[in-house]
């Protein structure tokens, strides 16, 4: 018997707001699938989720992650990658561009970038798993914050921009082996992760690069085109995998 539509958003926001708190993968799969069970029998006498936890859905949730050791590994985990997958999709950018080039105004920025990103994305996480918003609202919070991602990028571009600093400059050999490098790097982490999002991703930040390449563009006409068109591309993603969602629920409602 599966329970009912209540307690699996409860369950579903449970989990992710473990997640995005910090808390390990597995202890977090173990309670919520242990609350599942409870509420599982516990429907069957009549009772709902409300009855099980004795609290509010918000208060329940951080008592719980109270209770929990934040996992310091997972943090470092998620942060190397998303630093490594900036500098990579970065590099891969400019070996399209015509050569890849790191200053240290980038290679200082975009790891500031990337902590003040995850921050804010867990504290979104979080905030929409506490109120409990539909899956459309959800996704559009998700693809306002990768709008963010991208100003943040730019912010960084445009203080590159201004201010002079030392420049790694990679050769012709060094373009060849950091492209390998990312690909790789790109492939990996999917792998690892067991999601192909983030191939995906890359390809709605590469592909505008390419398209914007071919056109005769100014540098500020040229990040405007960048951003919007990988805006698009984003909320287009989000919005496909909302409706491959409801498709299912669809399907997996009785008659």
């Amino acid at each position: 018997m599966n329970v009912s539509k209540k307690s699996e958003t409860f369950l579903e926001s449970l989990h992710l707001y473990l997640i995005s708190s910090g808390k390990k993968e597995t202890e977090t799969r173990e309670i919520v699938e242990e609350l599942r069970d409870h509420l599982t029998e516990a429907e069957k006498e009549g009772k709902n989720v409300d009855d099980i936890i004795g609290l509010s859905p918000k208060d329940y949730m951080e008592q719980v992650s109270r209770e929990m050791p934040f996992d310091f590994r997972m943090l470092f985990s998620a942060f190397t990658i998303f630093v490594f997958g900036a500098l990579s999709y970065l590099l891969l950018g400019d070996i399209i561009s015509g050569g890849a080039q790191l200053s240290m105004i980038q290679i200082i920025g975009y790891p500031i970038l990337m902590v003040v990103y995850l921050l804010s994305l867990a504290t979104l996480l979080r905030y929409t798993s506490l109120h409990q918003f539909d899956k459309k609202k959800e996704y559009m919070l998700i693809s306002v914050f990768g709008f963010l991602k991208i100003s943040l990028f730019i912010a960084v571009i445009s203080l590159d921009q201004a201010i002079d600093s030392p420049v790694i400059v990679f050769s012709p050999l060094g373009n060849i082996i950091a492209a390998l490098l990312t690909i790789g790097f790109f492939i990996g982490a999917s792998l690892w992760a067991k999601t192909w999002i983030m191939i995906i991703t890359v390809l709605i930040m590469i592909i505008p690069e390419i398209l914007v390449q071919s056109l005769s563009l100014s540098e500020e006409a040229s990040l405007i085109t960048k951003s919007v068109l990988i805006f698009a591309g984003l909320f287009l993603y989000f919005w496909l995998l909302n409706r491959k969602e409801k498709s299912k629920e669809t399907y997996a409602t009785p008659f």
